[in-house]
């Protein structure tokens, strides 16, 4: 029969590895096409100008690093920092994990709460894009 102080202790082992499973998640990367709308594609400048504006409104710092490529960093809580690339084209953009500190991350997998973060940005990104395109009609 299993005595009582090793079934805690499996118990506990198991408990442990659900908690630590918890703590990180994949790592997404949001790929978005812009909808054309027919006689009002917006340009390069157009779209860089919405991403940038996107992620100020999230709080992100936006540099741009080339022809379809912004770097974006934040800082959260003073403590966890996230720097992503957003590359993009006249028909989309993407968002690409690209580093980050205290964020539990091994390339592969992350904090879950990163997750969320960049889809707040990504959303924000396509919502500047849809507000750029309406002012064309």
């Amino acid at each position: 029969m299993i005595s009582r102080r090793t079934l805690l202790v499996a118990l506990l082992v198991l408990c442990t590895a659900f908690v630590a499973c918890r703590k990180t998640a994949n790592i997404i990367t949001p790929e978005n096409t812009i909808p054309e709308t027919p006689g009002h594609k917006l340009t390069m400048a157009e779209v860089e100008a919405a991403i940038i504006r996107g992620g100020n409104d999230r709080k992100w710092t936006m540099s741009k690093e080339a022809p379809g490529r912004i770097t974006a960093t934040t800082i959260v809580h003073g403590k966890h920092s996230i720097t992503v690339d957003v590359n993009y084209t006249q028909t989309s953009f993407e968002i690409k994990y690209r580093d980050s500190s205290n964020m539990n991350s091994d390339g592969v997998r992350i904090h879950p709460h990163y997750n969320d973060w960049v889809m707040n940005l990504s959303n924000s990104i396509t919502r500047e894009i849809n507000i750029a395109q309406d002012s064309k009609k």
